[in-house]
């Protein structure tokens, strides 16, 4: 049985990476097999874990939240996780009885991490789950300002406190500064806009770059030049050529080399790429992470509908879509300064368009919406399970090429 596995991170204080929650849907809430329950969904899950993917692609070494019902806990599923880089969450709506209290010292024992999900202060102050868990997740939509302080005061420096659904800069900062340490959301995503003149200097230049990239025919000597005189250009390049992406027979150890290797279309790709990474120098590792894979998702799909001759366009598209964050400064602007076509300029603001559609059903896909996903793979004529094989194929192409 498929279903659909998606992850949304979860960030530390530094917002660098923590760990994935892996996401999924029951019942009628998924957008196809809608007879699947929640025991069935979280097996399937686990299957993808263990079977498909495996646990260390998921999660790159970090942490994976698993959701667990309590028919799953008492069989003790949970102990099929990989220990070190497991988190068993334990869903809101389970009743604690004296079986289940016992299958969970059991796991606690056995090394596992436990989180207690969506957890809601009022008539749960003597929750025995409270004794057993590390982590407590906090939904910062439902719980109001006054609660979620209460739930900081009474458990800080107890356990890890979890803050999901945080969706804005200032909720973040307040949840820092109430004491939790761990942070789920799409806050790293959404821009602080600043003004044009305190944009830093390095970033123009990268600005420039982007426009030489999309003059008719490239300058191989010119953009040899430009990437000599930056260190981190030049590392990241051979960095990529060197790669087990590429599985080059020799260590390629010159930029001319590295250049001619490429060629023109990969090159483009490639300082495309490298040009957002120091764009994003100062933001969140898995913001990059994830236009790195919108960009690449894009372009797949862009092939599995037969738009070959436009797939670097719609990867231009997914790899740019985060400039607003990255600059600090609305799309529109930013779309002024960067050299990009009227069908993904058009997506991204917003226009309808093939290049939208694609863009939505990839977003719709890296945020779990899977009613969304549904409507638009119907729409375009795509099976719902070959997005998720795109997603994951993705995934691999990052850790292999970029990690």
């Amino acid at each position: 049985m498929e279903v659909f596995v998606g992850r949304q991170a979860i960030l530390g204080v530094k917002q660098n990476t923590y760990g994935y929650e892996l996401l999924y849907r029951s019942g009628n809430k998924n957008c196809y097999s809608s007879g699947v329950d929640g025991d069935e969904a979280t097996l399937a899950v686990i299957r993808n874990i263990l079977l498909v993917f495996g646990s260390d692609r998921i999660c790159g070494g970090n942490k994976i939240f698993v959701n667990f019902t309590k028919n799953l806990l008492l069989q003790g599923v949970a102990s099929l996780l990989p220990i070190p880089t497991s988190v068993v969450e334990i869903l809101e709506d389970i009743e604690p009885t004296e079986d289940l209290i016992k299958a969970l010292k059991q796991l606690r024992s056995q090394g596992y991490c436990l989180a207690l999900d969506d957890f809601v202060l009022r008539g749960n102050e003597d929750n025995p789950f409270l004794e057993l868990v590390d982590i407590i997740k906090v939904d910062f939509r439902e719980a109001d300002l006054r609660e979620r302080e209460a739930i900081a005061r009474k458990f800080g420096g107890k356990v890890k406190l979890l803050a999901e659904k945080v969706e804005t800069r200032e909720s973040f900062s307040q949840a820092i500064e109430m004491g939790y340490s761990l942070f789920q959301g799409y806050f790293f995503c959404k821009p602080v806009i600043i003004s044009r003149r305190d944009i830093p200097g390095y970033k123009i230049n990268y600005l420039r770059i982007l426009q030489e990239l999309s003059a008719p025919t490239l300058n191989f000597k010119s953009l040899q030049e430009v990437i000599s005189h930056d260190p981190a250009l030049t590392l990241k390049l051979l960095k990529y050529i060197n790669s087990s992406y590429f599985a080059t027979k020799n260590k390629v150890a010159s930029i001319t080399r590295a250049l001619e290797f490429l060629g023109e279309n990969e090159i483009k790709r490639w300082a495309s790429i490298a040009v957002v990474f120091e764009f994003g120098r100062d933001q969140p590792f898995e913001l990059l992470r994830l236009s790195l894979l919108r960009a690449r998702m894009c372009e797949t799909i862009a092939g599995l509908l037969g738009f070959d001759n436009e797939k670097p366009s719609f990867f231009l598209m997914g790899l740019l879509s985060h400039m607003d964050v990255l600059l600090g400064r609305p799309m529109d602007e930013v779309l002024q300064e960067i050299p990009l076509g009227e069908a993904p300029r058009d997506a991204l603001l917003g226009k309808s368009n093939k290049h939208k559609e694609v863009f939505e059903l990839v977003v719709s896909y890296e945020r779990a919406k899977w009613a969304l996903v549904g409507q638009l793979t119907s729409r375009l004529g795509i099976e719902p399970e070959q997005i998720s094989q795109v997603y994951w194929e993705s995934a691999k192409w990052i850790d292999m090429a970029f990690i």
